[in-house]
């Protein structure tokens, strides 16, 4: 066996890298790890007694799961998709030369975004009412509906109201990392281009795309995380409701926490650590061509 001793300088270093390994295992792993422990115990407080997966059947036993399972599909998918392209949109248009005051629109536009999520959520609340909403008074002042619409009180609308305004939240960030994307490309492309005679779809596919990858895979995956621990605005604009419509997984950790169920939450929180990491996984090795 080789007798492996530490240099000065690398002694030094690991003196350097230490705190950071403590404070990543204090708090990410251990969390992790507690909470996956508690996932199999049968008992939420006192001594560990494990109980197998009986947590996770429990959760797959109930007749919301499927409910709460497909709204988190629909919210995670649709809020990422039309995030990522109206941001893209955005990025593209405001990149062009015949618009004027650009650093002022993205100033505007990046409001939604740097707004207190908190206030937002309020505000649209507020806009959202049935009774005084001004989304309602606008509508009904255009004669586009006859009567006041339960945007946040309805079933089928409570869910579509909610993603609108996380893609309203969530665009401009989009934005903001395709605009420093699209000023990292080279003029000469664009100049080659047209000389070529390529034409939207081709400076797309063949410049924009191939040079954007790695900004898009940032930019995606942030909105999947950021879409999958919705958290805030979703509580604040319907709690859930109504009936469970607008429920995702982050919502019923919370539920199964009030309930003092904190196996069931410990479990619920590995479901959507797993889902998490399916949407990584898939799309790292999309982005890797594999």
């Amino acid at each position: 066996m080789l007798d492996r001793r530490f240099t000065a300088d690398e002694k030094r270093g690991m003196a350097f890298v230490a705190p950071g390994l403590i404070v990543t295992f204090l708090l990410v792993v251990y969390p992790i790890v507690s909470v996956a422990r508690l996932s199999f115990s049968a008992n939420a407080f006192g001594s560990f007694d494990f109980a197998g997966f009986a947590n996770y059947a429990e959760i797959f036993r109930s007749s919301q799961f499927a409910v709460i399972l497909k709204n988190t599909a629909l919210w995670t998918v649709v809020t990422v998709a039309a995030a990522f392209i109206v941001g893209t949109g955005s990025a593209l248009l405001l990149n062009q030369d015949f618009v004027k005051g650009r650093n002022i629109w993205r100033t505007l536009l990046m409001l939604s975004w740097i707004t207190p999520g908190v206030v937002k959520a309020v505000l649209w609340k507020w806009m959202y009412s049935s009774d005084f909403g001004m989304l309602n008074h606008m509508l009904l002042s255009m004669h586009l509906i006859r009567e006041p619409v339960s945007w946040l009180s309805d079933t089928h609308l409570a869910i579509w109201s909610v993603m609108f305004v996380q893609v309203w939240e969530t665009f401009p960030f989009v934005m903001l990392m395709m605009s420093a994307g699209l000023q990292a490309v080279p003029r000469d492309l664009y100049e080659v281009a047209d000389l070529d005679g390529a034409g939207l779809y081709q400076r797309l596919r063949y410049i924009l795309l191939p040079l954007l990858k790695d900004v898009t895979f940032i930019a995606l995956l942030t909105l999947i995380i950021w879409s999958l621990n919705g958290f805030t605005l979703i509580w604040i604009l319907t709690q859930g409701g109504p009936a469970g419509s607008t429920t995702i997984l982050a919502l019923s950790i919370y539920d199964h926490f009030r309930s003092f169920n904190y196996h069931l939450a410990a479990a619920t929180s590995v479901l959507q650590l797993v889902v998490s990491l399916i949407f990584a996984v898939w799309y790292i090795r999309k982005a890797g061509g594999e």
